[in-house]
């Protein structure tokens, strides 16, 4: 009963005077030019900075590295994969994220099949970005 009496009396009031109101954000102008200019940088960079989780990688032999990105698409239908070259390895990497945070959550579900996926970073396409933050 105490604790009753306790919060009414001196907790009530609080409850009782809540002001409601509007907040008005002030901002300096030179805010919106400078994403002004970082959306225009990154429009002609084709994307932003971010990660992908590349699940293996091989030597010169494309059609192993097809065969494994099949399997992988049947896998994990939701990840888009790329298959990228860069002399002599063929690379498959998957996903577009953001942050290390997100595709790590992804990387430990990949490893638990494709064991050695590893995070990389790189330019992350726009497009695929407003494809996942549209769904």
């Amino acid at each position: 009963m105490r604790l009753f009496i306790f919060t009414f009396f001196f907790l009530g009031p609080f409850a009782l005077f809540a002001q409601m109101g509007e907040i008005h954000i002030q901002q300096d102008s030179r805010i919106d030019s400078l994403m002004q200019k970082n959306l225009a940088f990154n429009k002609e960079k084709h994307g932003v900075d971010g990660f992908r989780v590349q699940i293996i990688h091989f030597g010169q032999n494309r059609e192993t590295a097809q065969k494994i990105r099949s399997q992988f698409s049947a896998d994990f239908p939701e990840l888009k994969t790329y298959l990228g070259y860069n002399s002599p390895y063929y690379k498959i990497r998957v996903g577009d994220f953001i942050s290390r945070l997100e595709a790590y959550k992804i990387q430990k579900t990949i490893t638990k099949k494709y064991r050695g996926a590893y995070i990389v970073p790189t330019t992350v396409d726009f497009e695929e970005l407003t494809k996942k933050e549209s769904f």
